[in-house]
C-alpha cells in the first residue's frame, strides 16, 4: 500500500522576499544557461541558487555548486527568509494555464484555459519491484549523480516529484472542492512569467488529512516527471540507513515529497518532445528517403522562405489528426524544403524489427521512431542515445525546424504526444519508455514548498 502523509513544509516568508513570483523557478532540468542567468538576476533569493547553483572555474570539493546551494539554504533558514510550518499539513495546489496545443473537433488550433489540481505530501519510498510506485521512463546516470550530490549537501527535497494516481470515481475531487472553496482562501497566489496562476492552500484539518491518507492508500502511484529524482531518493535512503543502522522506517529520509494529480484530471496535459538528428557521417538524402519508403507511406509539404511557418502549422495539424487513426511520424530533412508525414505501411514491419516487444511498447510512436528509423536506418541505438551523441531533444517544433534549417541538424522528427493511458499501461507492464517520451505541461514550479531531510527527525505516521 502507498503511504502518503502530511509534513511540515518550508516556505519563503513573503515579508522578507516580497513578490513570491520573483523567487520561484521551473525545475532544474528545463532551465537553459540563459534562463539560469535570468533567474539569478531576478531576485537575490531566487530558488535557482538552491536547485541549480552556477558552476565556476575555481570550483573545488570544498567550494562548488552544491556546497554553495547548501550554504544558501542554511543561511536563508537562519535569516528567516525560509520558514517552516508549525504543524504537518497537506498542500493543495491549483494551477490555471493556457493550453495552446489542443485541437478543436475540426482540427483547428485552439487556446484553452485549463485548471490542474493536486496535492503535495510525503510518500513513503518504495522500490519499484513492490508495485506501489511505478516508473515509465528510463533514467541516465549523470542527472542522478548530480541530484544526489545536491541532496547530500542540502539534506532536503527542494522540488516535488510529479506523480499520478487513478481516481475514476472522482473521490479526491470532493476534497479539492472543499479545500479550494474554503473562505480563508489560498496561502499563496502567484502568477508566473508565462501568465500561469499558481494557488496553494495549506491544510492541517485533521479530518481532511485523514481522508487523503485513507483515499490514497490503496492506489498505485505513477511517476510522471521526476524519475531521476525518485531514484536518487532511493539511493539517498540507502546511504542514510547505512549511516544510521538503528532506523525505524519513520525517519524523514524514508519519504520523499510528491505532487499527486489524478490521471483523469481535465487539466492534465502531455506534450511531445521532438528529436533532431545530427553528426551522421556519409548521410545521403536520396538513399535515406528510398529506405524510408520501404516502411512508410510518404506525404510531402513543400515550403519556401515566405510560407515556411504556415506550411509547418498545416503539417503539424495533420500530424495531430493522425494520432488516433494510424502510426504516423513527422519529418524535416536538411537540404530539402519539404516537411514529410511518414505513415507506417504494416504493423508487421515493427514486429520484424523488434520481435518480442510487448504490445504496450509497440503502441508508442517514440518506439516506432527509435526502432525503425534511428536504430535500423541511422544506426543510433540505445547506447548512442544514452550518451547523447547524435540526438538533440527539442520541446518546441519551431526550434527543431530551425535547427535543421540552420544546418546544425540533419533531420528533425516530430511526434504526437504520449497518452495518459499509455503511461499507465507501460508502468503496469513493468516496462519503461525511452527517455524524453513525455513532457507534462506546465512544469511544477520549484520554490513553492521544500521538505527537510534531517536524519534525526521522524515523520508523524498515524
Amino acid at each position: 500500500m502507498a503511504l502518503i502523509v502530511p509534513f511540515q513544509g518550508i516556505f519563503y516568508d513573503q515579508k522578507k522576499v516580497g513578490d513570491l513570483s520573483q523567487v520561484v523557478a521551473p525545475p532544474y532540468d528545463v532551465i537553459s544557461p540563459e534562463a539560469q542567468d535570468s533567474f539569478y538576476r531576478r531576485h537575490p533569493q531566487n530558488v535557482i541558487r538552491l536547485i541549480l547553483n552556477k558552476e565556476t572555474p575555481g570550483d573545488t570539493p570544498q567550494d562548488n555548486r552544491y556546497t554553495r546551494s547548501a550554504a544558501n539554504y542554511r543561511a536563508w533558514l537562519k535569516e528567516g527568509i525560509l520558514a517552516r510550518s508549525s504543524a504537518p499539513q497537506f498542500y493543495f495546489l491549483q494551477e490555471q494555464f493556457d493550453d495552446f496545443t489542443g485541437l478543436g473537433v475540426n482540427g483547428d488550433s485552439s487556446q484553452r484555459r485549463k485548471v490542474r489540481q493536486g496535492v503535495i505530501g510525503l510518500v513513503r519510498l518504495e522500490e519499484f519491484a513492490a508495485g506501489v510506485v511505478l516508473p515509465h521512463e528510463k533514467t541516465q546516470t549523470k542527472p542522478k549523480a548530480d541530484r544526489l550530490a545536491l541532496m547530500e549537501a542540502c539534506r532536503a527535497n527542494l522540488c516535488q516529484i510529479f506523480s499520478l494516481y487513478p481516481d475514476p470515481e472522482g473521490v479526491m475531487t470532493q476534497i479539492y472542492e472543499e479545500v479550494f472553496s474554503s473562505p480563508s482562501g489560498p496561502a499563496l497566489d502567484i502568477t508566473d512569467g508565462d501568465g500561469f496562476r499558481h494557488r496553494l492552500w495549506m491544510v492541517n484539518d485533521s479530518k481532511i488529512l485523514k481522508k487523503v491518507t485513507e483515499i490514497m492508500g490503496p492506489k498505485k502511484i505513477y511517476i510522471a516527471d521526476g524519475h531521476h529524482r525518485y531514484e536518487t531518493t532511493l539511493t539517498y535512503r540507502e546511504r542514510q540507513r547505512a549511516r544510521f543502522p538503528n532506523n525505524t522506517g519513520k525517519e524523514s529520509y524514508n519519504f520523499t515529497m510528491m505532487y499527486l494529480a489524478a490521471m483523469e484530471d481535465k487539466g492534465l496535459v502531455i506534450l511531445p518532445t521532438h528529436r533532431v538528428v545530427m553528426g551522421i557521417e556519409e548521410f545521403h538524402v536520396s538513399s535515406f528517403m528510398e529506405q524510408i519508403g520501404n516502411s512508410f507511406f510518404i506525404e510531402s509539404f513543400a515550403f519556401n522562405a515566405q510560407n515556411e511557418g504556415i506550411v509547418r502549422e498545416q503539417f503539424l495539424r495533420k500530424l495531430a489528426l493522425r494520432a488516433n487513426t494510424g502510426r504516423t511520424l513527422g519529418m524535416l530533412l536538411g537540404q530539402t524544403s519539404q516537411y514529410f508525414l511518414l505513415s507506417l505501411k504494416e504493423d508487421r514491419l515493427l514486429d520484424q524489427a523488434a520481435p518480442g516487444l510487448l504490445p504496450v511498447l509497440k503502441d508508442l510512436d517514440v518506439n516506432l521512431l527509435h526502432i525503425l528509423i534511428l536504430q535500423k536506418l541511422l544506426k543510433i541505438g540505445p547506447q548512442e542515445l544514452a550518451a547523447g551523441k547524435n540526438v538533440l531533444y527539442c520541446q518546441e517544433s519551431k526550434e527543431a525546424a530551425l535547427t535543421v534549417q540552420s544546418g546544425r541538424g540533419q533531420i528533425a522528427f516530430f511526434l504526437n504526444p504520449t497518452k495518459v493511458y499509455q503511461v499507465r499501461d507501460v508502468s503496469l507492464a513493468g516496462e519503461t519508455m525511452p527517455s524524453k517520451s513525455t513532457f507534462f505541461y506546465p512544469k511544477l514550479l520549484s520554490g513553492l514548498v521544500i521538505n527537510p531531510l534531517e536524519p534525526d527527525e521522524e515523520i508523524v505516521v498515524k
